[in-house]
């Protein structure tokens, strides 16, 4: 059986109640995993701690201050042992099955580099809000529509040298476009994606989630995206596409919470697949 490697940061923000939920669903898997390589990105307090120490099979990677995710993550990358890597976030639950079906599709499309998932939204008290969050399955309609971040970040499972040969995630790419510059690089490269079309995690979403995606980094959105769609030739509708969330950061709260919803609506990557 391919052995795998989980990776998890964690930083003082993060709620502790979450962060057990997320280990829970880790180590009750049909398929654990061989390792959870968890990073602590600068001091994070004793509640956290609390928890953490409940989970004595954890690899534990302290960073004396903190350093952002793609730090962290490209810190924690050196400490996985197995060449397969799973990604998981502190407040996401993944459901029982999602490792072992990752890991077989895995055996059975060596040809991919980059496995993720449907993700299904839970609120903050982990209340099934009956929202699947759906992306592209197929290599080609990925790539196609790379520019929309048809990947599901927290679900993914990769291969570390793919990753480490794009350059791992990039620090300089911005607040919160970690995993977009990531599968711009990656498409650049030549790797291989693909989405089981199945939820297989519990994608928490926040009432500010809107609030959090500002006109900082609605920029670097943008920027990255700009970018990305040049290198890769990508038509002009992507390259207008790609400045959408930038330009919403900059309507009043009320409007531009409007605005996302009509643009979710539309918007290729939420086609419903499978």
């Amino acid at each position: 059986m391919l052995k795998y490697s989980v990776l998890i940061s964690v930083y003082a923000k993060e709620k502790p109640e979450y962060l057990k939920s997320a280990l829970d669903s880790v180590y009750e898997q049909t398929l654990c995993p061989d390792e959870v390589v968890l990073v602590e990105d600068g001091p994070i307090g004793k509640e956290l701690e609390s928890v953490i120490s409940a989970f004595p099979h954890l690899r534990i990677v302290k960073i004396e201050r903190n350093q952002g995710l793609s730090n962290a993550l490209n810190i924690g990358l050196k400490y996985c042992t197995n060449d397969v890597v799973a990604r998981m976030d502190t407040d996401d639950i993944c459901f029982p099955t999602r490792f072992e079906k990752q890991v077989k599709y895995f055996r059975l499309h060596p040809e991919v580099d980059i496995v993720g998932t449907f993700a299904t939204k839970i609120d903050e008290t982990g209340h099934d809000l009956n929202d699947i969050i759906s992306v592209p399955v197929a290599h080609k309609d990925i790539m196609r529509l790379i520019w929309t971040c048809p990947m599901n970040h927290p679900t993914v499972m990769f291969r570390k040298d793919k990753i480490l040969s794009v350059g791992g995630y990039n620090s300089d790419a911005g607040p919160r476009q970690d995993d977009y510059d990531l599968w711009f690089r990656c498409a650049a490269k030549g790797l291989r994606f693909a989405n089981i079309p199945e939820s297989l995690l519990y994608y928490r979403f926040f009432s500010d989630s809107v609030k959090k995606n500002n006109i900082k980094v609605g920029w670097y959105r943008m920027k990255v995206g700009l970018r990305g769609c040049r290198h890769l030739h990508l038509p002009i509708m992507a390259h207008i596409g790609v400045c959408v969330p930038f330009i919403r950061s900059l309507l009043p709260y009320p409007i531009n919470v409007y605005f996302q919803n009509l643009m979710n609506r539309i918007n290729p990557r939420n086609k419903k697949y499978g």
